[in-house]
């Protein structure tokens, strides 16, 4: 079976990569909520306001992660638990993290992210799937830059 030019084996490759970063992202979101729901301190307004725009598009990046696994012929799964099982990234159940730590945590987990696209992307160029490719470079980009702006914010 053919999905949009690709063959099957192809296919099958891909999807538990763009399957693994959906999960991830999927904690990487609900991270970026906890932190802006529970964000003190001399910050506050300024972070509570940059995680609300991180979890706005960390939700835009979930969507179109969803919508390319749609692309490639397969149903989206989508469940907490499916998730945690998935992600590269560990879920905060923790509620008492200082500012500083949220920023440096969310750096930890971009950077992580960043590292794990970088694989996908060389593991992904050896397919026909250029699409899937270039999606990942520019989602990866997005991530680069959130990368900087956390950087440019730890103390």
């Amino acid at each position: 079976m053919k999905t949009i030019g690709l063959n099957q084996q192809e296919v099958q490759l891909v999807l538990p990569l763009l399957e693994n970063f959906l999960a991830s992202e999927n904690v990487l979101n609900l991270k970026i909520r906890n932190y802006h729901w529970n964000v003190t301190g001399a910050h506050f307004s300024e972070y509570h306001k940059y995680f609300e725009e991180l979890y706005d598009d960390s939700a835009e990046n979930i969507d179109e992660i969803a919508e390319r696994i749609r692309m490639l012929g397969s149903k989206t799964k989508a469940s907490m638990g499916y998730f945690l099982e998935k992600s590269f990234l560990m879920e905060e159940v923790n509620t008492d993290v200082s500012a500083d730590e949220m920023i440096k945590n969310l750096l930890t987990d971009t950077e992580k992210t960043i590292s794990e696209m970088r694989n996908a992307i060389e593991i992904i160029s050896e397919t026909n799937d250029s699409g899937s490719e270039d999606f990942l470079i520019a989602l990866m980009q997005k991530h680069e830059k959130n990368a900087w702006m956390l950087r440019s914010m730890a103390q």
